[in-house]
């Protein structure tokens, strides 16, 4: 069963998993699309992660106050 997570915590695992390379994730992930676009293969999978990873988490809006007209 999978639970509820912030994406902040699954950002810090994938970092954390793929830095396991000794390398930047990022720059781990640019190596990988480089090397499969030279080879022709798919890497649509590899740029939305790296795209993932690159995004800065979205701030909280504040809620509306719904006000009764008087």
């Amino acid at each position: 069963m999978i639970g509820t997570k912030k994406l902040s915590t699954i950002r810090k695992e994938i970092r954390e998993s793929l830095a396991s390379s000794g390398m930047d994730a990022i720059q781990w992930l640019e190596k990988r699309i480089a090397l499969a676009q030279r080879k022709g293969n798919r890497t649509e999978v590899l740029q939305g992660l790296k795209r993932f990873l690159e995004s800065s988490p979205k701030r909280k809006h504040a809620k509306r106050r719904i006000t009764t007209k008087k």
